[in-house]
């Protein structure tokens, strides 16, 4: 078992009137706050009257103002944001929509492994050899820049910040702050992804300017973000995401076609393809190198260019993998066992491969973890937390430790003297003693027990509509038990399909490489309770195909 306990959720008091035939998945829908016919077509087919007024979100009609004086007067606005994939997604949507309204909007993207996160002053300065800039405007980060900001005005330029990470005590004076999290703004949904913030910017600025632009082609490429940065896929989030990637198929610009026909997706995407075939290509990028390159693909010109470029990516992509494998082997090297948060630091650890050790180390042994890299006396970090541990809150009772810091919840990084290493680590594991031991007790969710009989294809069309699955909307968890297993068969390195039957029926399912450790209990033979979930396949009588989450040997 993967798991120390299996819960099984109990259904509702009573079931909402859904047009949804299976009991079972109506429980589902209602414990996602789905209750009535307007919540029903809201979750399952959201429309652009959906998504909310951007005119409510604080600041924006100071930074309207000053982008269309800019735009008035043939300024240069640069475009600040950040090497991630919502950092890219966001510089894209905004300078389209700048240049379509006549600006001259360029755009920087630091260099991960040479100037670190967040709006530096060193990074304007590279540009201003070129460029006579007089406003600057930040996405997917900048709302703890209280300096850089500073320097900025003293210098005559102006500062518009959009943001999503948690605001700090005091915010920079810049000319606006784009941000549904800060104190005072009264925009409905406080769980937008960067590039939502930068989505609703651009909304605005279409409006204000009567252009006539589609706001269709716009919610795909936002949508790739805010499935990339993990936002929970509830509420808007969730009409942005179902929009843009209904919209996906139909991909005009050159570059994300050329992605997505590479990448076999030409037909439809999910999420799922969003976060493990989209966003990490576009990724990789910002990770080794310049998330310029990234940038080029959505600004193609030709399908050839377009091509070579995702080529490049695909490239950067198998190196990331390579290098991200070499130092989570060295991390887990330090795990001694019994911690209840991991600190890991390592010499010449890869900066843009640490978050991704962080998040894959606290996933397997369930404990928050910080991956640390260090060069020439400096460390600079990433952390990753699980459910029920708030991250930043814990670190942000060391703050005095770190030269930076920031982030949400459950992901945050920082820098910090190589020295204040080993006290970082004391004052977490004292502060970590304090929580309840339930916190580290992994448990799995299960939303129903089912039968094979059960799972054909209405269930199938059910279980689709909950569709898009991710961070706050989870694939759904089932259970089946007494099954038997009658065949296996590999397919691939540490990928298994197997065949079950239990009382009612048979059914195939994949064991990947994930849980391959499961592999012994799922022997010929066996008699096993199995955690699943549903995908849908063409390859098997009823549609549908199991992939598997957890087993247990049978009572």
């Amino acid at each position: 078992m993967l798991h120390d306990y299996w819960l099984l959720l109990a259904p509702p008091p009573a079931l909402p009137p859904l047009p949804v035939e299976n009991d079972k998945l109506r429980a589902i829908f209602a414990r996602r706050g789905v209750e009535d016919a307007d919540a029903f077509r809201k979750f399952v087919a959201p429309a652009m009257e959906d998504l909310h007024d951007a005119g409510t979100i604080h600041g924006i009609d100071h930074a309207c103002e000053r982008i269309a004086r800019a735009v008035r007067d043939s300024e240069t606005i640069l475009i600040y944001g950040d090497y991630d994939v919502d950092g890219v997604t966001s510089i894209v949507l905004l300078q389209t929509v700048l240049r379509s309204l006549g600006a001259d909007a360029a755009h920087v993207v630091p260099h991960r492994l040479v100037d670190g996160y967040g709006l530096k002053t060193e990074v304007i300065d590279r540009v201003l050899v070129d460029k006579d800039v007089k406003l600057v405007i930040t996405v997917d980060c900048g709302i703890t820049s209280v300096e850089p900001v500073r320097v900025a005005i003293e210098r005559g330029i102006d500062v518009i910040i959009t943001d999503h990470h948690l605001p700090p005590g005091t915010l920079p004076s810049a000319a606006a702050v784009l941000n549904p999290k800060q104190p005072g703004c009264e925009y409905p949904f406080k769980e937008l992804a960067g590039v939502g913030v930068a989505f609703k910017l651009c909304c605005e600025l279409i409006r204000r300017a009567g252009k006539k632009m589609s706001i269709a082609s716009l919610l795909k490429i936002a949508a790739i973000g805010t499935i990339a940065d993990v936002a929970p896929l509830v509420e808007e989030n969730r009409t942005i995401v179902q929009l843009g990637l209904a919209g996906l198929p139909d991909a005009r610009n050159r570059g994300l076609r050329a992605l997505l026909k590479r990448l076999g997706l030409s037909g439809g995407v999910r999420a799922s393809d969003v976060g493990f075939k989209i966003g990490p290509r576009i990724n990789a990028a910002g990770r080794l190198a310049s998330a310029d390159t990234a940038i080029q693909l959505f600004a193609a010109t030709s399908d050839d260019a377009a091509w070579e470029l995702c080529g490049e990516l695909d490239r950067m992509n198998s190196e990331r993998q390579e290098i991200e494998q070499r130092v989570r082997v060295a991390a887990e090297e330090q795990i001694a066992g019994g911690e209840r948060v991991f600190v890991l630091a390592g010499d010449g650890w890869h900066k843009g491969v640490l978050g991704l050790t962080a998040g894959r180390i606290a996933q397997k042994h369930y404990r928050p973890a910080l991956v640390i890299g260090i060069e020439n006396g400096h460390a600079v970090g990433s952390a990753r937390s699980i459910r029920g541990v708030n991250l930043h809150a814990q670190l942000e009772n060391v703050s005095d430790l770190f030269t930076h810091f920031g982030g949400h919840e459950l992901a945050c990084g920082f820098s910090l003297p190589t020295a204040n290493v080993p006290e970082l680590r004391a004052r977490l594991k004292e502060q970590f003693k304090e929580l309840e031991d339930e916190v580290f007790v992994r448990t799995a969710f299960i939303d129903a027990e089912v039968t094979f009989q059960e799972l054909d294809k209405r269930f199938l069309e059910g279980h689709e509509m909950l569709q898009p699955f991710g961070a706050g909307n989870p694939q759904p968890t089932f259970l089946a038990r007494n099954l038997e297993v009658l065949d296996t068969r590999t397919f691939a390195e540490d990928c298994c399909e197997l065949t079950m039957r239990d009382g009612t029926g048979r059914q195939s399912a994949v064991l990947w490489p994930s849980v391959k450790e499961l592999g012994p209990d799922l022997a010929r033979g066996k008699r096993i309770d199995l955690l699943f979930q549903v995908e849908p396949s063409s390859w098997t009588e009823n549609g549908i195909r199991l992939t598997i989450v957890d087993v247990r040997l049978s009572a």
